[in-house]
């Protein structure tokens, strides 16, 4: 087969979003990991339940992950009121390279450096960018690769799709409304 087919397919397949079936096993690894922000910090992804969260993993050589980083911080501002929180990982060896991105670009989205040898290597990414959107119980319900403007707006509906629904009260709350 010749070479540049086969990368067609490639980007074919990684634009493809997939079932969240495919990646259950993702939420409770996600929820877990204790990530580190580009000012020192740390976090977990388990501060965040209880909205939406989309988590984009990137590297500054990537292009393509590039490109979508700057479409998601735009989101981020448009959908942060309706609950919904996106953060960026960067896999990138050296986090200053992932600063001068972010910098350079005047991105405001939290940003975090967990390098190539954490959580991608962990839920060993299929592609880059690697998009996951989680709903507010930390659930794994979308996977999507490519960053293409396509790709981009059915991720954006996909999660406004997820805020416009509410969570099932639990047995206390109806015993109250009751």
């Amino acid at each position: 087969m010749r070479p540049h087919i086969l990368a067609l397919g490639v980007l074919v397949l990684a634009a493809t979003p997939v079932a969240a079936g495919d990646f259950d096993a993702w939420g409770p690894v996600l929820v877990k990991h204790e990530l580190r922000a580009l000012d020192g910090t740390t976090a977990s992804l388990a501060d965040l339940q209880g909205d939406v969260t989309v988590v984009n993993f990137w590297a500054s050589w990537c292009k393509p992950c590039r490109k979508e980083l700057v479409e998601l911080d735009a989101m981020t501002r448009r959908l942060e009121p309706a609950g919904v929180r996106v953060v960026a990982v960067s896999i990138d060896r050296d986090v200053r390279k992932a600063e001068r991105f972010i910098d350079g670009e005047g991105l405001s989205l939290p940003v975090f450096h967990d390098g190539p040898d954490g959580l991608a290597r962990e839920l060993d990414l299929p592609w880059l960018p690697c998009t996951v959107v989680m709903d507010r119980a930390g659930r794994v319900v979308r996977v999507d690769g490519g960053g293409d403007p396509e790709t981009i707006k059915a991720l954006e509906s996909a999660v406004r799709s997820l805020t416009a629904k509410r969570a099932a009260p639990d047995r206390e709350d109806e015993e109250e409304a009751g």
